[in-house]
């Protein structure tokens, strides 16, 4: 009790004063500080956030400290960050942070923060985007999901994308209203579009579409609204790398950024929206219907050349047919003649020399010329009989084959077409074959199997891309 009296006591108060006095006198001014925030702490009701700032080395941390972000000033430096790096403040971001060093007896030790530079945090996010880049790339995955072939009428398309957000509505109003007769087969995986939780909902829909790959064709990654606020998670490279993976063609669609995201670098093709995308499936499926009209007429061609080719062969055979015939009784009645010739040249002499055998010359004679005219005639007659059964046979077999491709002709004919659910449009009777041919005001006419619909061209939206 005697060393307490002799010893000054000081309260905890003055401790605490002495301390800001010391503070503010050595730390008067403000410092940029290189720091990771460990947690945010941002107060909506308030408005103010109370971050965790932390310094670590080989995952241990070395240092760590509260700090402050009052209301207005969170409001302000918030706004012009997510302006510049299109991605709000977050946890585990390395931020240089402009602070002021404070010490209060009653509330303690903390850091005033009073500015972020937003420049040092984009240049660390594209630091980090071209190491994940370069990583994709040495590890041979960069190409993966461009070098898949892509299926020849993609009509089957897993999308993976948010059902409330306009650009899967404008997907899906493109796809199945404008080109309803088209037939896509359209499945939604919902997930998170844009944050630092979009990387896992991403990839556990790519995961449900991966265990049923054999029900899709393709798969497409949408995302409506403008700007570049929220595409930071397509620069990770784990959900990159997964879509490079990726077992069917990607094509993507989010959003109007001016810097491709990693994500859209190893997509298969990337269509910037979803309109865009929408547009890509349906040229694609008009080219292919372009392709199969062309193959219908180079048919409807070889059928009519062949058709009269074979009609030409059958003329001439028809008509060498009749000469042969022809030619045949000409040798005959010739043969035929010049026995009959032969005889009265004979008959003279053999009169002369013998008249007692005339009677019986006479009648061998006549007997011999019978019995050769009938041979001939029965060899005729059984020629004349297989040329026209060959003939016959030659005709049902052209027949048949005319008949073939008759029917053939006939399943591809434009009245099928129409039948099995495609339309043709036409202007003054002429067949529209590109958006190009069309003016407003110009009056449509719609052919279904069944009839036909009049309408007027109010608005042309011809493809983007071309």
């Amino acid at each position: 009790m005697s060393s307490t009296s002799k010893t000054s006591v000081y309260t905890l108060l003055d401790i605490g004063r002495s301390l800001q006095r010391m503070i503010n006198t050595h730390y008067n001014k403000p410092y940029w500080i290189k720091t990771e925030i460990a947690k945010l702490n941002a107060y909506t009701k308030s408005g103010h956030c109370y971050p965790d700032l932390v310094e670590k080395q080989n995952g241990q941390v070395l240092a760590q400290m509260r700090a402050t972000i009052w209301a207005d000033t969170y409001n302000r430096i918030s706004q012009q960050f997510e302006e510049i790096t299109k991605k709000p403040i977050s946890e585990g971001m390395t931020v240089l942070v402009l602070t002021k060093v404070n010490y209060h007896p009653n509330y303690g030790f903390s850091l005033n923060i009073l500015d972020i530079d937003a420049s040092f945090t984009l240049g660390e996010m594209a630091k980090e985007k071209l190491e994940s880049l370069k990583r994709l790339k040495t590890e041979g995955i960069f190409d993966l999901n461009k070098s898949l072939t892509f299926p020849k009428i993609p009509q089957r398309i897993a999308v993976i994308s948010v059902q409330t957000s306009k650009g899967y509505q404008d997907f899906i109003n493109i796809i199945t209203e404008s080109y309803s007769k088209l037939n896509f087969e359209i499945e939604l995986f919902p997930a998170l579009l844009q944050g630092d939780k979009a990387i896992t909902s991403i990839a556990e829909a790519l995961e449900n579409v991966k265990n049923r790959k054999q029900e899709f064709d393709v798969v497409t990654i949408i995302r409506g609204g403008g700007g570049d606020v929220g595409l930071s998670c397509y620069d990770s490279f784990v959900l990159a790398s997964k879509v490079a993976r990726f077992p069917l063609p990607v094509i993507s669609g989010i959003g109007h950024s001016t810097n491709e995201t990693l994500v859209e670098m190893v997509t298969y093709t990337n269509k910037i929206t979803p309109t865009d995308v929408a547009y890509f499936f349906i040229k694609i499926f008009q080219e292919r219907l372009v392709e199969l009209q062309n193959l219908h007429l180079q048919f409807k061609n070889l059928v009519k050349f062949k058709l009269k080719e074979e009609k030409q062969e059958l003329k001439y055979l028809h008509q060498d047919f009749k000469t042969q015939v022809n030619t045949l009784l000409q040798n005959h009645n010739y043969d035929l003649k010049e026995q009959r010739q032969r005889i009265k040249s004979t008959i003279p002499s053999l009169l002369k020399a013998k008249l007692d055998g005339l009677d019986r010359f006479s009648y061998r004679l006549n007997w011999i010329s019978k019995q050769k005219f009938q041979k001939q005639e029965q060899d005729l007659s059984l020629l004349s009989k297989t040329l026209k059964k060959e003939t016959k046979s030659q005709i049902e077999n052209q027949h048949q084959q005319i008949n073939h491709l008759s029917s053939t002709l006939n399943l591809l004919s434009p009245d099928r077409l129409l039948q099995r659910g495609y339309t043709l449009n036409l202007v003054n009777d002429r067949i529209i074959k590109s958006s190009t041919e069309l003016k407003s005001g110009d009056r449509l006419k719609t052919m279904f199997a069944d009839g036909y619909a009049e309408s007027d061209v109010v608005k042309i939206e011809p493809n983007e891309k071309n």
